[in-house]
């Protein structure tokens, strides 16, 4: 009797592949079957991820290799559902197969199709194989969206996470790469362009293109925020810890879409050099600017539905010229002011010398590469041709490394001129901001306030976020000028320690 058959298999995913079902265990479990039933294996399909849901290509093949092959009338599955674990495309398949006088045969249970017992008893497997994965399938969406919903993405890991545990239980940690991505959403709150951004993490050995590096800074999650199609679209907190603050990450929405104060206002609204500087206390939205003609009066307002966040433009001047006063430090104490000023940032300075760190050793981690290939060329292990294209891109990461690393130094190396320029500005910031144009306006608020400013309508004044470090020292120094007399400030010796 001919017994010639195809042996079929057939894992829907990678995942499945790795858990119990794998297609070299389908194929040795076909192959004894037909081994012990006397069958003549004439060929193989399937053998790759195919997907459950519609027939591909690889069942389409078999088929009409089985047309041009009359002798082939049996096909070999480990189990019924490898076909499909959709039922009724299954059952299709089957129906198809057998007016073609090809029997399916189920090694698991040696039920074939060649009675009707037994094409009803694989239809019943079919169905219950589809109830199965439709349970499944439900409960696992129901999983994910409990998850999201309560704060924990089980999605793919951002880049510059490290993740332990599972579902409910998984735990993010900013890794360096993540240290790496802080650094740029501040470069972007400073106005730094994405290829001058790409460069510098280049630099310091993250490589990403301009498209990830959009995708970073749109994504929410660095603010500590989840938003997925599990979560209807709704902002929800996540758990995880957030690599810059939800004001930071909205200021550079504004930054990329053109709309905040980094950029230069339109010609016809110069009357409003606070514009989108200005953030709305209560959601963080940029205001907006607008004039009552008929009383010649100009506004701000925030323009999120239902928020009535609205305060006349010459008030807020005011306020804002007063805020800049209170950090303006008088000129007689200038000196004194460089040296608490010197102290702090020194000691502030550990960001710009991880920044250095970093550099030194991308440097050095590429001089061992190219000595590497040296090595390796010189000894016959690489071609002309590689070693070629390996040297040129070592090279060129060398030399914009070592491009940035002599910015590095050279940052460090002029903080004296730095500290007394900024000195210099600090001693007239509110009458500075007040008389000068538009675009030095701007960049005195930028300078001093990189997240914008908050107004809150309650308390009728300004909340700072995010500002300028040497502001708080400039405060305090004029706060303790304030209370003692002028000609013994220089001399008290204990000035330096309750201002510093």
């Amino acid at each position: 009797m001919n017994k010639n058959c195809y042996i079929w298999t057939r894992v829907s995913t990678k995942h499945q592949e790795e858990n119990g079902a794998s297609l070299d265990d389908q194929k040795c479990r076909c192959e004894k079957y037909a081994q012990e039933h006397g069958y003549t294996i004439k060929g193989y399909f399937g053998g790759k991820h195919e997907s459950a849901k519609t027939p591909g290509k690889l069942i389409k093949d078999m088929i009409s290799a089985i047309k041009r092959d009359k002798s082939v009338k049996y096909i070999i599955v480990n189990q019924a559902d490898r076909f499909s674990r959709n039922a009724g495309q299954a059952i299709n398949i089957i129906n198809d197969l057998n007016a073609q006088g090809v029997i399916i045969v189920e090694a698991l249970s040696g039920t074939d199709t060649s009675t009707p017992e037994g094409v009803m008893m694989m239809q019943v497997k079919l169905s219950l194989a589809q109830w199965d994965n439709t349970n499944r399938t439900n409960k696992f969406v129901s999983g994910r969206k409990h998850c999201m919903e309560s704060g924990v993405w089980i999605g793919k890991r951002p880049l510059g996470y490290d993740k332990d545990g599972k579902s409910l239980n998984s735990q993010y940690t900013i890794n360096a790469t993540g240290k790496l991505i802080r650094k740029a959403f501040k470069w972007k709150l400073q106005g730094v362009d994405n290829f001058r951004i790409m460069d510098r993490l280049s630099a310091m050995g993250l490589n990403v293109s301009k498209q990830k590096l959009h995708k970073i800074l749109t994504n929410p999650f660095y603010a500590g925020k989840i938003v997925s199609k599990f979560t209807d679209g709704e902002i929800v907190d996540g758990k995880h810890p957030p690599i810059i603050s939800w004001i930071e990450f909205v200021h550079v929405q504004d930054i990329l879409s053109g709309k905040t104060g980094v950029y230069k206002h339109q010609k016809e609204t110069p009357q409003f050099p606070l514009k989108r500087h200005i953030r709305c206390a209560y959601d963080g939205t940029p205001m907006t600017a607008y004039t009552v003609k008929k009383k010649n009066k100009d506004y701000y307002k925030c323009n999120q539905s239902g928020c009535c966040n609205n305060i006349s433009a010459t008030k807020l001047h005011a306020l804002y010229e007063e805020l800049l006063n209170s950090y303006s430090i008088p000129a007689n104490l200038r000196e004194v002011f460089c040296s608490v000023i010197r102290d702090m940032l020194v000691r502030d300075n550990d960001e710009r010398k991880e920044t250095l760190a970093l550099l030194r050793k991308q440097s050095s981690e590429l001089k061992n590469k190219i000595n590497s290939c040296k090595v390796r060329y010189g000894t016959g292990d690489i071609d002309d041709d590689v070693y070629t294209t390996t040297i040129e891109s070592l090279q060129s990461k060398l030399a914009k490394n070592e491009l940035e690393l002599s910015k590095a130094k050279e940052n460090l190396s002029n903080l004296d001129a730095a500290i007394y320029d900024t000195a210099s500005t600090c001693c007239k910031l509110g009458s500075l901001w007040r008389n000068a144009e538009l675009e030095l306006s701007e960049k005195i608020q930028n300078l001093l306030f990189p997240s914008g400013i908050l107004w809150d309508k309650e308390i009728g004044n300004y909340r700072t976020i995010n500002e300028n470090k040497a502001l708080s020292v400039i405060l305090r120094l004029s706060e303790c000028y304030k209370n003692k007399k002028e000609e013994n400030s220089l001399e008290n010796s204990s000035f330096l320690t309750e201002c510093g």
